[in-house]
């Protein structure tokens, strides 16, 4: 069965991008962190970002970081991509009327989120394969504006990494929206 067929209900709660949980590299008190934290769609606590930090060997500040600036980064995001797209949030545009433009500021703020998980973990492939299949053709039935959602992504890169220091932090951070982004924007493969 192609993901064509399956019911809209099945593909929402199918779509899912993080797989760090089923990653059997990662500590197993790591990937329960990691689980009951994605599954509450949350952030990750002080005590789990450190349990998880001390096993990857990543300093908890830089996700810290992250966290704290998350709220800021996503609304920095979206009033970046709102200046050079305006015609997404009016009448007739992609993110329009407001409750899809909400939908995708949602969708922002929770790729951060996982984007968070996979840098505490210093694992820059941090992607549920199956998820992301079922997020891809979730989109394209929704018709999320998928170039709206990269000038986003590219621009909470952009902020992310601003006041970040060490080079590797950044190669960190770099590779894991390029992760992101070349799994968002996979297409099918047809033989």
């Amino acid at each position: 069965m192609t993901l064509q067929n399956i019911d809209f209900k099945t593909l929402v709660q199918t779509a899912q991008v993080q797989g760090l949980s089923i990653n059997q590299d990662l500590p197993q008190a790591t990937r329960s962190i990691l689980e009951r934290a994605d599954q509450a769609q949350r952030q990750l606590t002080t005590d789990e970002l450190a349990t998880i930090c001390q096993a990857s060997g990543v300093d908890a500040s830089l996700p810290g970081s992250l966290i704290q600036r998350s709220d800021q980064l996503v609304n920095q995001a979206r009033g970046h991509l709102l200046e050079t797209q305006p015609h997404l949030v009016q009448p007739g545009g992609a993110l329009h009327p407001q409750d899809r433009a909400e939908a995708c500021w949602r969708d922002c703020w929770n790729f951060l989120r996982v984007i968070t998980y996979a840098v505490a973990c210093n694992q820059s492939c941090f992607t549920n394969p199956s998820g992301m299949a079922a997020l891809r053709e979730l989109y394209r039935r929704m018709n999320v504006p998928i170039e709206g959602m990269n000038i986003a992504l590219d621009q909470l890169k952009a902020l992310a990494l601003e006041g970040v220091s060490r080079s590797n932090d950044c190669q960190l951070i770099d590779a894991c929206f390029q992760h992101l982004r070349e799994q968002l924007n996979k297409t099918a493969v047809k033989s």
